[in-house]
């Protein structure tokens, strides 16, 4: 009888809700923040948005039980499922609403305005203040940009790299508003934008404070029952992106690698869904600690712990290798959600086989001062990725 109240009461709070707030959430000038332009992501992408009586057409709306209105109320990450023709898609609004308006607050106090001023004006101050230099922005007005990782080293070339690349994709007057925005807000969309190789989500457009990506697929926290070999796969992908990440032309160093921000696409490709949370380094920086940096884990065993000192002092960093090995492949991994690691329950030939295996797994993943077998955490993450091609090839999954 209790239980039957308690659904009783949800149910009409439920109704009451919908009632207050209405059923279907159209992708409006108010749901997308148009009147906070220029201080947005952009506006190229409107006219393929935006739900007016005006523009129908072929165009993107939001799908599932986030056309529900409701879900205001209850999305705080503010991500929401879309489509256009029937293909799906990713909405996001790249904070929560709270974090965008600390982001106001912080582009009024930067321009020495009272909380609640007018934000349109406030960019422009910046801007003008600093002659439309983004860098002398990000160096003049470090408050503003302190919830970005992507300016942790503040290294120019790292800012002019990503500011290239987005002239490439918005035309509009106030293109420097828009990029000072998502930097300072979340460096996602730049980051998809100036890597199109394979690890990120396409950028479909912006338009206001949303952004439109491809849809992957599950994440990787659905697949940690897949059969063994299906993870196996993923995991040499895994390891394959740690590698570019450590050694292309910008480091890019993951800071946070919970399986739910790693999804697979219907080919069985891994990808990043969510690039905010990524130190980029610029190693041709001059006075950088020319050695190898190795992260130890101090801080804690069961997290990501790292130094953005380390990180941005160094050419090289074991970094990656130890996210992705210690976070996601290792018998003891901090993910909450697959603590056994992706690479659990291996069938007995694999052990036959390959009696190595697991001590790599474990010698990629402890602080390389501890190692078993190799004296270098990137050594034996090469090796680990050779047995895992090789059981790959083994199997005709390669």
């Amino acid at each position: 009888m209790r239980n039957r109240k308690k659904w009783l009461l949800r149910g009409c709070i439920v109704i009451a809700l919908v009632t207050i707030c209405g059923w279907r959430q159209k992708l409006d000038k108010d749901f997308l923040e148009l009147t906070t332009c220029p201080a947005c992501y952009g506006k190229e992408f409107c006219r393929d948005i935006l739900d007016d009586e005006l523009t129908r057409g072929k165009k993107i709306t939001l799908a599932s039980y986030s056309r529900w209105k409701i879900m205001r109320l209850l999305n705080v990450k503010n991500v929401y499922y879309a489509e256009r023709n029937k293909v799906p898609l990713v909405l996001k609004k790249l904070g929560h609403d709270s974090e965008l308006q600390e982001f106001n607050t912080n582009l009024c106090e930067a321009d020495k305005q009272v909380a609640g001023c007018d934000i349109t004006e406030a960019i422009q101050s910046l801007l003008l203040k600093s002659k439309n230099n983004v860098a002398q922005v990000v160096s003049r007005f470090p408050l503003l940009f302190e919830m970005s990782e992507g300016v942790k080293c503040n290294h120019r070339r790292v800012l002019y790299h990503l500011f290239d690349n987005f002239l490439k994709i918005d035309n509009e007057p106030n293109q420097h508003h828009h990029f000072l925005t998502l930097l300072a807000v979340n460096m996602e969309p730049l980051i998809l934008n100036a890597y199109r190789n394979g690890w990120f989500p396409a950028l479909i457009g912006m338009c206001g404070r949303a952004i439109v990506e491809e849809y992957v697929g599950p994440t990787l926290t659905q697949f940690g029952e897949a059969s063994w070999l299906s993870r196996a796969d993923y995991a040499r992908q895994l390891l394959e992106m740690a590698q570019d990440f450590t050694n292309g032309e910008f480091r890019l160093y993951l800071t946070d690698v919970s399986l739910d921000n790693f999804a697979v696409d219907p080919h069985g490709k891994v990808k990043i869904i969510d690039a905010e949370n990524i130190v980029m380094v610029d190693p041709t920086t001059d006075g950088l600690d020319r050695s190898e940096h190795i992260n130890e884990g101090f801080g804690c065993w069961d997290c990501l712990s790292f130094s953005y000192e380390d990180l941005c002092g160094h050419i090289f960093a074991d970094h990656n290798y130890f996210a992705v090995c210690k976070g996601m492949l290792s018998s003891q991994s901090f993910s909450r959600d697959l603590p056994k690691g992706l690479l659990h329950s291996p069938p007995d030939w694999v052990m036959e086989q390959h009696p190595t295996f697991f001590s790599l797994v474990e010698d990629c993943a402890r602080p390389s001062s501890h190692s078993t077998t190799l004296p270098r955490r990137s050594d034996a993450a090469a090796a680990l990725h050779t047995q895992l091609l090789q059981i790959l090839q083994k199997s005709g999954k390669a």
